[in-house]
């Protein structure tokens, strides 16, 4: 199925990946770390209890080169009923300087019972794409999920050891939050990487990775009450030698603990499985 695979996952394995290199990173607030901590506990204990979660993305992305601009403005918002029912609505605009009157537009409907390993989508773009009009239930390819992996991104953030800058409490939509910030290079996170996979070291050694990463910044916001995340911010910066620049901004906010789901997640009356 050729769609627009990889777009949520992209930001989400970018923050997985660099929340590796700050789970053992370096800094000195004790405090940060032991709220981090807390809160992959409490999100593993949360997941396992079949409750409820309504979550938003929203990613800002833009690119200037010498031949003009490209920017791109993606919202998720959806549901998850533990361990594996997940369903969400799915936006994007993209336009480009060079064709400033031929904004682009796609939408889908994604919904799963498994955790993402089968899955059914809906969209006007792939009816085109396939011939069908519909639900299409699928199995995604490696690599190619659309599945918001809740658990597996706070536990990348919330993994123990190292340290994280404590910033204080904060009053987030009523509710007292712990606010805890940490930055790293691109160069700090290419060589986490490549001591995590030796062999990207070799696939990679006559490129500069750190110029395709950048500089990555999170902010998480966890709640006293409950110590489960409220909010998670993300900002890259790419400079290239070309002098080509990137700048991306992700938030993600996090609802409906502990509440009863307001909806029924389960599979359509009518879809048609992709060959």
């Amino acid at each position: 199925m050729r769609t627009r695979t990889g777009i949520i996952v992209i930001p989400v394995l970018i923050i997985i990946l660099a929340a590796a290199w700050i789970a053992a990173g370096c800094g000195n607030s004790q405090d940060g770390s032991a709220w981090l901590s807390d809160c992959g506990k409490a999100v593993e204990d949360y997941a396992q209890s079949s409750g409820y979660l309504h979550f938003v993305q929203e990613k800002e992305y833009s690119m200037g080169m010498e031949v003009g601009q490209f920017e791109q403005r993606i919202r998720v918002e959806g549901d998850i009923i533990f361990p594996d029912r997940e369903s969400y609505e799915y936006s994007e605009t993209s336009n480009s300087s060079l064709q400033p009157d031929q904004p682009m537009e796609n939408s889908f409907s994604y919904l799963t019972l498994d955790g993402g390993k089968t899955a059914y989508v809906a969209g006007e773009r792939l009816s085109v794409e396939l011939g069908v009009m519909g639900w299409v239930h699928y199995t995604p390819q490696t690599g190619q999920s659309r599945y918001f992996s809740y658990v597996e991104l706070m536990q990348g953030l919330t993994a123990p050891q190292g340290d994280a800058e404590w910033l204080g409490f904060e009053d987030l939509n009523g509710e007292r939050c712990a606010r805890i910030r940490h930055s790293i290079s691109g160069q700090e996170l290419v060589d986490k990487l490549f001591q995590e996979d030796p062999t990207l070291g070799e696939q990679y050694q006559d490129v500069d990775m750190s110029n395709f990463v950048g500089e990555v910044s999170f902010e998480i916001w966890i709640a006293e009450e409950d110590g489960l995340p409220r909010q998670v911010v993300m900002d890259q910066v790419i400079t290239l030698e070309n002098g080509a620049n990137s700048t991306t901004h992700l938030h993600m906010a996090f609802s409906g603990y502990g509440e009863e789901p307001p909806l029924t997640i389960e599979a359509p009356a009518f879809f048609t499985d992709a060959v």
